[in-house]
């Protein structure tokens, strides 16, 4: 009788599950340790998953409890600077100690509001800028520069405010905020005494903006200031 060799073709899956099994067989402690290293992975994930939830909930907690005391104060008319500087401190501390979250993310910002609301301008100005140089994407970042820079502006120290401002223009003057950009670097060099730039600044806005209220704003300090220029001619 002729003998019939029978020759099974597999196709690419049972290959592949074949050719995984020889693996296996050939390197179970590599195996071994790779499914643990896989499953401690796992675990891991998901116990920091777990302890991130928690921490930025208790984070959330406390920085509930130091905002209701000062809402609290404020209602009752007890928010006096003193009484506010001990809340802030308190969220400073939650602040340093966080490393995500909401409290994390924001509280620089929170920290500055509190501060300018009580006229600690220069605290407030500290705290803003550290904010948007760590949130530069934020949508808050552009806002938390312009009260950097008013808080100087409070302060009189107007070439630094002039200074935050040429900041905004070079990070956000094709933005949103360009007209209000233009407009408050125009007030500052108006207030430095610098009407040449001044002008400039106002046209700028004018041209770029013509539908802005800043641009409306423009022409009226332009004509104050043609009027100023022409009483101080006649003077002469």
């Amino acid at each position: 009788m002729e003998r019939r060799e029978i020759t099974i073709e597999r196709n690419v899956i049972e290959n592949a599950i074949m050719a995984a099994k020889d693996f296996i067989k050939g390197h179970r402690r590599l195996v071994l340790y790779s499914l643990l290293g896989v499953l401690l992975a796992g675990v891991l994930g998901i116990a920091g998953s777990i302890f991130y939830e928690h921490r930025a909930a208790s984070e959330m907690a406390k920085y509930e409890r130091i905002m209701d005391r000062h809402r609290a104060q404020v209602q009752s008319g007890s928010a006096t600077p003193a009484n506010t500087f001990v809340l802030i401190e308190e969220l400073k501390t939650l602040v340093d100690s966080s490393y995500w979250g909401f409290v994390h993310d924001n509280g620089n910002y929170i920290i500055a509001n509190l501060y300018f609301g009580a006229k600690s301008y220069n605290e407030a100005k500290v705290h803003y800028l550290k904010y948007s140089e760590q949130n530069p994407r934020s949508e808050f970042a552009v806002m938390s520069l312009q009260k950097a820079a008013v808080s100087t502006e409070h302060m009189g120290f107007y070439e630094d405010a002039l200074k935050v401002y040429q900041e905004m223009e070079r990070k956000y003057g094709d933005g949103s905020y360009a007209d209000q950009i233009a407009y408050d670097i125009a007030r500052m060099y108006q207030k430095k005494g610098d009407i040449y730039k001044a002008k400039e600044y106002y046209h700028k806005v004018i041209s770029s903006h013509p539908r802005s209220v800043f641009s409306a704003r423009a022409r009226h300090r332009l004509f104050l200031l043609a009027y100023q220029e022409k009483k101080a001619q006649q003077r002469i």
